[in-house]
């Protein structure tokens, strides 16, 4: 009777964070959808890596929008996209994969396909904006069992996002080698072995300001 009870106190704890995860995500987009996109703005689009920073505040004299939501795959990106093309922006920023590759054993090229899915739309809906393909970011292995081995998954897919940028004559911006020491992110960038602190950031800043114009 015991064990029952503990496997349905499981059970549902397990679909009560499910619901809590999809309510965040729908009311995530739905709010950030009430501000549309316009030819005169930056579409900075990804996961929670995008969510978390300030980008509106980092470049205050552009007009930035933040389209990052936590947790999202390339998957999801693809659902939420054609809001964004359709206000035909100056520019995306894609920042998108680690989820993918960390939680979720998809193939590099299977998720590669997906990617070029959001690219094919870009160029088919707003073919003036400009998109920059940003490296996916090292992670911190030591911090726990389902990121070991991941930083040759990223790095591997990585080489993919860059070869797609050249043969499509896209920017890509390789934030990884600033960011990566011994294949993994250290810690004076992160505070949880993936998400970024005031250090990473500003590295990830420095990397993009060039093209934010």
């Amino acid at each position: 009777m015991i064990m029952k009870k503990l496997i349905f106190l499981l059970l549902a704890t397990v679909l009560a964070t499910t619901v809590l995860a999809q309510d965040y995500y729908t009311t995530k987009r739905n709010v950030e959808e009430l501000v549309p996109v316009t030819p005169r703005n930056i579409v900075m689009l990804g996961n929670s890596l995008t969510e978390r920073g300030f980008w509106s505040e980092y470049f205050p004299e552009k007009r930035v929008l933040n389209r990052g939501i936590g947790g999202d795959r390339i998957v999801g990106m693809l659902g939420r996209l054609d809001p964004i093309v359709e206000g035909r922006p100056r520019a995306i920023f894609i920042m998108a994969g680690v989820n993918d590759l960390v939680f979720t054993d998809v193939t590099s090229g299977n998720l590669l396909g997906q990617y070029e899915q959001m690219l094919d739309i870009i160029a088919a809906k707003s073919p003036r904006t400009k998109v920059y393909i940003q490296s996916a970011l090292p992670v911190d292995e030591s911090r726990g069992e389902a990121l070991k081995g991941k930083n040759a998954r990223i790095v591997e897919f990585n080489a993919l996002l860059q070869k797609v940028a050249a043969a499509r004559g896209l920017q890509y911006i390789d934030i990884w080698s600033s960011m990566a020491e011994n294949g993994q992110l250290p810690a004076k960038y992160h505070f949880d072995g993936i998400h970024l602190n005031a250090d990473g950031y500003r590295v990830w800043i420095g990397k993009i300001r060039p093209y934010v114009k």
